[in-house]
């Protein structure tokens, strides 16, 4: 039997429960409304540009010595013909602007038109329990207590599931998914402070090497904040995705690496183009690379909320 204050904790987790039931149908909605108008998106450039083909090639075809019945088969033949040819071509232009604008702005109006409902349940995508977040494990938690007998308290249902998730295979997976989110991204919102305690936030570019929770940046030596990422407190944020993605943290460690910019040429070519060229070679020389060691992370998206792991203090 649980406590009273147990069961106050429970009914919460059960309220929460609802609420990301609701937000996942939202969810749902909003996604399936985007592949819906991509999808008439590319139907309708189809047929429009059949039409327009369809009107050129009446204008310049020619049927001597042709029956009615085969003019009407060489038609209907080619209207096919012009049809799939435009589908498969607007299927790849899809892909690029003015296309992508169109789709961009609908998804905008989505956002608009469900905002009430997501930040709604927002509040309840982060559930705290002595402190800790335990977002992840709340649909275990009230299936052990329903179905286990023996359970008779949270703290019990959560040191089982602490003890299940030593393995390490499932470390593994949660490497795998944050990777998915990391390579989706190169921009962050860094926040750091003074030694007033005044905060600063700034938008970064980083790049991984090897360790997806390693990451680096570069800033010249006579910027204001070198002197706060020296003290090595921090915290990042980084910008959204179209998926709406995101990774933060304010458990990690900055520190100056040993690298050069020029050392880490390769990486930045490949993962935030343009940015070697736009410095000039004295800057690239006193560039200083710093590294943020991430020892926890949560990763959010329209879809999830997880607490990644890596580092145990």
């Amino acid at each position: 039997m649980l406590s009273k204050k147990d069961q106050a904790i429970v009914d919460d987790m059960i309220v929460r429960e609802r609420n990301m039931k609701n937000r996942q149908r939202v969810i749902g909605v909003i996604m399936h409304k985007r592949r819906l108008f991509k999808q008439r998106l590319v139907t309708y450039a189809a047929i429009l540009t059949t039409v327009g083909f369809w009107v050129l090639y009446i204008g310049f075809a020619r049927y001597d010595n042709l029956s009615i019945i085969n003019i009407i088969q060489v038609n209907v033949l080619m209207t096919v013909i012009l049809l799939f040819f435009n589908f498969y071509i607007w299927q790849r232009l899809v892909n690029y602007k003015p296309m992508q604008l169109l789709i961009k702005r609908y998804n905008n109006h989505l956002r608009v038109q469900y905002a009430g409902a997501l930040l709604a349940s927002k509040r309840w995508l982060q559930f705290y329990y002595h402190k800790r977040e335990i977002s992840r494990m709340i649909p275990q938690i009230l299936y052990f207590l329903q179905t286990k007998p023996q359970f008779t308290s949270i703290d019990q249902v959560i040191a089982y599931i602490d003890e299940q998730n030593a393995n390490p295979h499932i470390h593994q997976n949660d490497l795998q998914k944050f990777r998915k989110f990391v390579n989706q991204t190169n921009e962050m919102m860094l926040s750091t402070s003074d030694k007033d305690g005044r905060p600063s936030s700034r938008q970064m570019r980083f790049i991984v090497l090897d360790e997806p929770n390693v990451w680096y940046f570069g800033t010249a030596p006579d910027t204001p904040k070198i002197e706060e990422l020296d003290r090595g407190l921090a915290a990042i944020h980084t910008l959204p995705t179209k998926e709406g993605m995101t990774i933060a943290s304010n458990r990690l460690r900055v520190y100056r690496s040993h690298y050069k910019l020029d050392d880490l040429a390769d990486y930045y070519n490949a993962q935030v183009p343009g940015f070697m060229d736009s410095l000039s070679p004295e800057d690239r020389q006193r560039e200083i690379i710093y590294a943020i060691e991430l020892k926890s992370a949560r990763l959010d998206s329209w879809t999830q909320h997880e607490e990644v792991t890596f580092i145990k203090d």
